[in-house]
């Protein structure tokens, strides 16, 4: 088996796109429909709550694009996009305006501990905050908010990798990861 850096992880992504004469962006919609697909194959539209935190950066941007493909399908879902800097990836900036097709309800912004919502053993949380990019601990509000989705029962779903789990380093036991019970990686682990 093949595990690749993060680096690598990114040189894949560009051959990709390169090899299939695509965008980022359309990279980014096929991996969100793949995702779904196998969501949608097991929950077969139950009502569950479905609770999506995005970061700002291109995992953000997959987290969006899945929340329009689940609100398009009937699913409960609310989408949360954690507001921890000013900077946004152009990604995250299309499949943000795009969600907007779909829904009047525009992720909510989350920007201190206070904004944190209330969560349900019920809820399935999908990460998709951080991706195989973190290269330094989570700190902050946003650690605490990683300790906050840890606490609770309900399923946790990750994209590409945990939130706060580094790609090619080990860290401290006790570094503010996301605790998921699965993970969607791509192309290899």
């Amino acid at each position: 088996m093949k595990i690749l850096s993060a680096q690598q992880l990114a040189e894949a992504d560009q051959s990709t796109i390169d090899k299939n004469q695509i965008t980022s962006n359309d990279l980014m919609e096929h991996i969100a429909k793949l995702i779904f697909d196998r969501i949608h194959q097991r929950l077969q539209g139950s009502p569950v709550p479905i609770k999506i935190f995005c970061g700002i950066g291109k995992n953000g941007g997959d987290g969006l694009a899945l929340s329009r493909h689940m609100i398009q399908h009937g699913y409960h879902v609310t989408t949360y996009v954690t507001n921890y800097s000013k900077k946004r990836a152009p990604e995250f900036l299309f499949h943000y305006d795009k969600i907007k097709e779909v829904t009047k309800d525009w992720p909510i912004l989350l920007s201190s501990e206070k904004d944190f919502p209330e969560l349900h053993p019920q809820d399935i949380i999908i990460d998709a905050i951080f991706g195989t990019g973190i290269n330094r601990p989570i700190d902050g509000w946003m650690a605490q908010l990683v300790h906050y989705l840890n606490k609770t029962p309900a399923f946790k779903l990750a994209i590409d990798m945990p939130s706060g789990l580094y790609a090619n380093n080990s860290q401290d036991i006790d570094s503010p990861i996301i605790q998921a019970q699965h993970t969607f990686s791509f192309e290899t682990p």
